[in-house]
């Protein structure tokens, strides 16, 4: 291949790179976002750790309620009392 084809192809890559960049990048920040938002840190290691009192005020009173059921529900919490 000559010089000019390698160079047309980087030119194409970089483009294409830039806009997958575009593209990405509001993903991440929404996640980012979110998980600022509900109390949620990734550890180096990639365990998920919950500051659970921020993640419930900011559901919510409905969800916090529908979330105590399912709590409930998966771990027998009315049968282990």
């Amino acid at each position: 291949m000559s010089e000019s084809m390698w160079i047309e192809r980087a030119q194409s890559a970089e483009a294409r790179l830039a806009t997958l960049k575009q593209a990405y990048e509001p993903a991440l920040e929404r996640v980012k976002e979110f998980k600022a938002n509900f109390g949620v840190k990734e550890r180096g290691n990639g365990e998920i750790d919950v500051d659970f009192d921020k993640f419930v005020k900011n559901i919510g009173y409905e969800a916090a309620i529908e979330l105590k059921s399912i709590i409930d529900q998966v771990y027998e919490i009315e049968k282990a009392s």
